[in-house]
């Protein structure tokens, strides 16, 4: 659980508590999951229960009674986690042109051009024990290239259809800032191996 960050701490104990409360057979379970795990925005119905999440992790009765070696974490572990909970929702739009600033940022820096140009290329964790020139050749490039950058750029890895009013995940977000400070690398499918739904 440690880290140098007590804001990673705070989102790594919401991660743990989440998975050890879900049931893996049930898809609406691991939406929830997936939700808060990776992307930028959530579910109306995942935003509620985070925010039971977060309120069950606060007054202590959280499925995982977690334990701190000293105050010197929990503290500010604990005001991250009502930050988190209290703060009224950010405006999607504004965290939106925020994240692409940032990228676009980023992208000039690295790249030297606009990140509307920048196609970013999948690590070899996600084409799995195949060399990079096989995984090319196989067509497989191609196929899951458009996803990989859509999720790059949008933040969001979602395979299912949302109708509902989406909250920005406040587990990606500093406490007390509404701009978008996660690192321009992190893509959710570079950790999950999506060739095979």
């Amino acid at each position: 659980m440690n880290d140098v960050d007590n804001e990673v701490i705070a989102r790594n104990i919401i991660i743990l508590e989440i998975i050890s409360a879900i049931n893996p057979d049930n898809l609406g379970d691991v939406e929830y999951l997936w939700d808060v795990w990776y992307n930028m925005t959530l579910t109306e119905g995942h935003h509620t229960r985070l925010k039971v999440t977060l309120e069950r992790l606060l007054d202590g009765s959280g499925s995982s009674l977690w334990k701190f070696g000293d105050n010197t974490t929990k503290k500010p572990v604990n005001l991250t986690w009502k930050s988190w909970l209290e703060t009224e929702p950010w405006v999607k739009e504004n965290v939106e042109k925020s994240r692409q600033e940032f990228l676009e940022f980023y992208s000039r820096l690295r790249a030297g051009t606009s990140a509307a140009n920048v196609t970013t290329m999948p690590a070899q964790s996600f084409y799995k024990n195949m060399s990079y020139e096989q995984w090319c050749t196989d067509g497989n490039l191609s196929k899951f290239a458009a996803e990989w950058n859509r999720v790059h750029k949008a933040g969001i890895a979602r395979d299912f259809a949302s109708n509902t009013v989406e909250f920005i995940n406040p587990t990606l977000m500093r406490p007390g800032s509404s701009k978008w400070h996660v690192h321009y690398g992190s893509n959710p499918i570079a950790a999950y191996v999506p060739l095979e739904r």
